[in-house]
Parts: structure tokens; sequence; C-alpha cells
């Protein structure tokens, strides 16, 4: 499945559980369970639902939610490394053509405004200002690299963090829809 499949996904079965959380009247429970970060709440408040297939509608719907969740953290981790991987090819390529293009462009247009003299003072100032476009890019390539590390590091925490409890329900309790211990 990919990113774009897998997001519409996420976000039909997030308006099939708000729908869900509406029909069986808890809505406000798990609105304040999710705004505390409270997962016990949240789950006091699924179980409280006394209608028993709209609760195991509700518990199941939800742990198809936490597996995509935990499907889209590895596709998000996948696709970081892919970007990181792609600014530093693209940072490999020099763009040594600028530097030829700059110093061809000075000795022309020293000739053509001094002469001889204006010719060498041209592919000296061309010869430098190649060298500082080259340094310019180099220096943003170096950025750009950077941010896509940075978004690496974030990618992979957040999937490291949804592989500690990555299901509100355990196994148990999504097959009977019913509190453990």
């Amino acid at each position: 499945m990919g990113e774009a499949e897998l997001k519409q996904e996420i976000n039909k079965l997030s308006v099939l559980i708000g729908s869900l959380e509406e029909k069986a009247g808890i809505a406000a429970a798990v609105k304040y369970a999710r705004e505390t970060g409270a997962p016990d709440k949240l789950k006091d408040a699924y179980f409280s639902v006394t209608e028993t297939e709209l609760r195991k509608k509700l518990i199941t719907t939800t742990a198809k939610l936490d597996q995509l969740y935990l499907q889209k953290c590895d596709l998000d981790v996948s696709s970081a490394k892919e970007e990181v991987s792609k600014t530093i090819d693209k940072s490999k390529k020099q763009p040594w053509h600028l530097s030829i293009i700059s110093s061809i462009g000075g000795v022309v247009l020293g000739q053509w405004a001094l002469g001889l003299a204006g010719a060498v003072g041209g592919a000296i100032g061309g010869y430098f200002l190649g060298q500082w476009l080259v340094s310019s890019i180099q220096k943003e390539n170096l950025k750009e690299i950077e941010k896509a590390k940075q978004l690496l590091a974030s990618a992979q925490t957040r999937n490291e963090e949804s592989r500690i409890d990555p299901y509100l329900f355990s196994a148990a309790e999504q097959e009977t829809c019913e509190r453990e211990g």
C-alpha cells in the first residue's frame, strides 16, 4: 500500500471511529482522554459501551487504525531514508559548469570592455566568482542534507515510540471485546 492510499485509509478509519464514538455516546469522554493523553481513560470509554456489536466495531476498527499507523511509521522512515540518499547524491554532483561559465564570461566581458588587460582581469574575477558560486551551492546542499537527516531522526523516533505499545487494545481484548484482568 502506497503512502497516499495509506493516508486515505487512515482518514477513512478515523472518520468511521469518530462516527462510532458519536453513536455510542462516548465522544466527549474519548476527546478528553485523547487531549490528556490517557489511554486508560480511552479504554474505559470504549469498554463502557453496553451494546456488544458497537463496542466490538469500535475496538476492531481502532486496532485496524493502530496497525495502519505502524505501517505509516515504517513508510515515513523509508521515505526519509530515501530523501537523505537523494540529497547526498545531489550534493555529490558539483556545479563546476558555473565556475567555467563565470570564468569565460569574465574573459569575454573584460576583453570587450578593456582589451587584453580586461580579459586577464575578467578571467581572475570570473574564477573567484565561480568558486564563490560553487561554495554557496555546497553550503546549501549541506543544509538540505542536515534537514533531511533531522526528518529521518524524527521519523525513526516516532517509529520506535509506536513500537513500544503499538496497540491500544491487547490481542485478547480485540478477540473478546472485553476488558482483560
